[in-house]
């Protein structure tokens, strides 16, 4: 899988302090994977700040070239439908 990576992505995680490590290991390998609009997915994983555990939300187009179009993380894990 070849990742590339939108301006707004790219300026967002440098915002929310994401690394490109914890953006990949994401798409490589969700905790959960779910249908986002215009045909894009959004990957969701877990990683650490501060201590606390968050939700690492990724979207993302196409399958073998996949272009991460933006990256949050959050701690409202039910409202994204998962578990810490």
């Amino acid at each position: 899988m070849t990742i590339s990576y939108t301006k707004h992505a790219l300026a967002r995680m440098v915002e929310r302090g994401i690394s490109k490590e914890e953006v990949e290991a994401t798409l490589a390998n969700p905790v959960r994977r779910v249908d986002a609009n215009r045909g894009r997915t959004e990957s969701q994983g877990f990683i650490e700040r501060a201590g606390k555990k968050q939700l690492l939300r990724v979207l993302s187009e196409g399958q073998v070239v996949v272009l991460v179009i933006t990256v949050m993380a959050t701690s409202k894990f039910e409202k994204y439908g998962v578990s810490p």
